[in-house]
C-alpha cells in the first residue's frame, strides 16, 4: 500500500512540472494589417478573416473565371480562399453559374512573434487579433 501512495505521489510530483511551463494569452488590439508588418516580441497573432477587394465569385461571361486571395507569410503566398465559377449568359439572361471555394478561411491562423504578415492578391486588409504572451 506505502509503494502505490508514493508511485501516485511520485507521479502527481512528476505531472504539475507540466504547468510550470505553460504560458496565458491576453488581449492586447484588434489591428488591421495590409503593408508588410512584423508580429512583435512576446505576442502571437490570431488571423480572423480578411477585406476582400473584389468579389469572391466575380465571373466573365465567356465561361469560367478564378479569383485567389492570398496572404504573405514570411512572404511567401498563402491561398487563404480561391474561387471559381464557371457558366455562360444564357440568350434569356439568366446565367447558370456555379461557384466553388476553397481555403482555410474558415479557421484562425496563429502566428508566434516574428512572423511577417501582409495582404497578398485581392486583399485591403487582414483582420488580427493581437494577444500578449504572459509567462
Amino acid at each position: 500500500m506505502k509503494k502505490i501512495i508514493f508511485i501516485l505521489f511520485a507521479l502527481q510530483v512528476g505531472f504539475s512540472g507540466f504547468e510550470l511551463g505553460a504560458q496565458t494569452l491576453s488581449f492586447s488590439q484588434v489591428k488591421l494589417v495590409s503593408s508588410v508588418e512584423t508580429v512583435p516580441q512576446n505576442k502571437v497573432w490570431k488571423v480572423e478573416n480578411i477585406l476582400p477587394s473584389v468579389r469572391p465569385t466575380t465571373t466573365n461571361f465567356s465561361g469560367q473565371s478564378a479569383v485567389d486571395f492570398t496572404l504573405l507569410v514570411n512572404g511567401l503566398a498563402v491561398f487563404y480562399l480561391s474561387t471559381e465559377s464557371r457558366g455562360s449568359l444564357n440568350g434569356n439572361g439568366q446565367t447558370g453559374i456555379t461557384a466553388v471555394s476553397a481555403g482555410i478561411g474558415d479557421s484562425p491562423i496563429w502566428l508566434p512573434s516574428g512572423t511577417t504578415l501582409a495582404a497578398g492578391n485581392n486583399i485591403h486588409g487582414i483582420s488580427v487579433i493581437e494577444f500578449n504572451v504572459l509567462p
